[in-house]
């Protein structure tokens, strides 16, 4: 055990002493940036609060729905954050000690191998028998507190490098969890959202504020072209699919004649083949 790299030991700790304080700033650092702008995120969707009126109840309800659910998402981000920081943080806490109590080891090591030189010493000087018995006794303390050294940097380094891999794959699948809510969250807004007519609420509009129009006329006419804009957006989209079909179709199409037409070039060189 007296072969052991005291200092290359002693550096690799002080190293991991180091990371492991750079790996908590960083989480931490992380969680607060991401906190302070989920709370400004949260403040700017409060403030969106003004623009919900009493004018368009189908246009109010968009407004509320958009509003409330973001507000939600970010309340959702907070709580998912703070879980993390729960998983995480207890890990890295963890390790700081097991890295102290190798450095503990190393010094004991340390400790026993300066006495067992000592004692080597007086005993060239003097051949004793008690000075002889102590050397066993402090050679035999110097390898158990090798053993004790090396098993404990061994352990730490395999807990380590997988409890690494498990802290950073916990945070991955949260993130994961996380945004697959949200986006089913989001989905689901976006279709409440697309069911709103707000124009159908322009004759109650109309009637609060005294708007003169021929209702059976002027605005049946504004809302069947709101309507039309909305049937051409929609024909658009599908006219976009369609075109992303037929662009398949044309392909295989071509290839189809590319095949027969290879068929034919092998027929006709048969038959050539054949007449020679």
């Amino acid at each position: 055990m007296s072969d052991l790299n005291e200092r290359e030991i002693n550096i690799k700790i002080n190293n991991e002493i180091k990371k492991y304080e750079i790996l908590k700033k960083a989480f931490l650092k992380l969680y607060e940036s991401e906190s302070k702008a989920s709370k400004a995120r949260t403040e700017n969707f409060n403030k969106l609060t003004s623009i919900i009126e009493d004018d368009n109840k189908p246009l109010d309800d968009i407004n509320t729905l958009f509003i409330g659910e973001m507000k939600n998402l970010e309340k959702d981000r907070d709580n998912h954050l703070k879980k993390i920081m729960d998983l995480i943080l207890p890990v890295i806490d963890y390790y700081p000690q097991k890295i102290k109590n190798s450095k503990k080891d190393l010094e004991n090591f340390t400790k026993a191998k300066k006495n067992t030189a000592k004692l080597e010493n007086e005993v060239k000087k003097s051949n004793a028998n008690d000075i002889q018995a102590e050397l066993r006794k402090s050679r035999n303390e110097e390898k158990s507190k090798g053993d004790t050294l090396e098993n404990g940097i061994m352990n730490f380094e395999s807990e380590r490098c997988e409890d690494n891999k498990c802290l950073f794959l916990q945070f991955i699948h949260s993130e994961l969890k996380y945004h697959a809510a949200a986006l089913q969250k989001m989905s689901e807004l976006f279709y409440n959202i697309n069911e709103k007519e707000p124009y159908e609420d322009l004759e109650n509009f109309a009637e609060n504020y005294r708007i003169e129009v021929d209702f059976k006329k002027d605005l049946d006419i504004e809302i069947d072209k709101l309507r039309e804009r909305k049937e051409d957006r929609e024909i658009k989209e599908k006219q976009k699919t369609n075109n992303v079909y037929a662009s398949i179709n044309d392909e295989e199409e071509i290839q189809v004649s590319i095949n027969k037409n290879n068929n034919k070039n092998i027929v006709l060189d048969s038959q050539i083949v054949e007449e020679q």
